[in-house]
């Protein structure tokens, strides 16, 4: 019987790590960064935005691709990402006089670089 129990949890365990191969990886929003501020993914991955700003925060991609917040103080908001996502992405309300966003972030495909 124990052995049976053993067997049926090693088969469980590995249907688990099989089905859960998307990532989650988690992007800080601090009151004038993102950290990191270039987010290495593959398709099918989700971006985790923990506001530590101070404040609310709403996200924009370029081109109004897509946009996420009001993300409150503390708060936390997820994007599930696909390739044809738009990748770079800014604080909405962080914008120059001349319209030019000031705060930045990127989502990337590409292999990150080694250290």
């Amino acid at each position: 019987m124990k052995r049976a129990f053993t067997l049926a949890a090693t088969v469980a365990a590995m249907s688990i790590a099989t089905a859960a191969a998307a990532d989650e990886h988690t992007v800080l929003i601090l009151p004038d960064a993102y950290f990191p501020q270039v987010t290495y993914l593959d398709n099918g991955d989700s971006v985790r935005f923990i506001n530590m700003s101070g404040g609310e925060h709403n996200i924009i991609a370029e081109g109004a691709a897509w946009e996420i917040g009001p993300i409150p103080d503390q708060g936390e908001a997820v994007l599930e990402v696909s390739n044809v996502v738009e990748k770079a992405f800014f604080n909405k309300d962080a914008t120059a006089e001349d319209g030019t966003m000031l705060v930045q972030g990127e989502i990337s495909f590409d292999t990150a670089p080694l250290n």
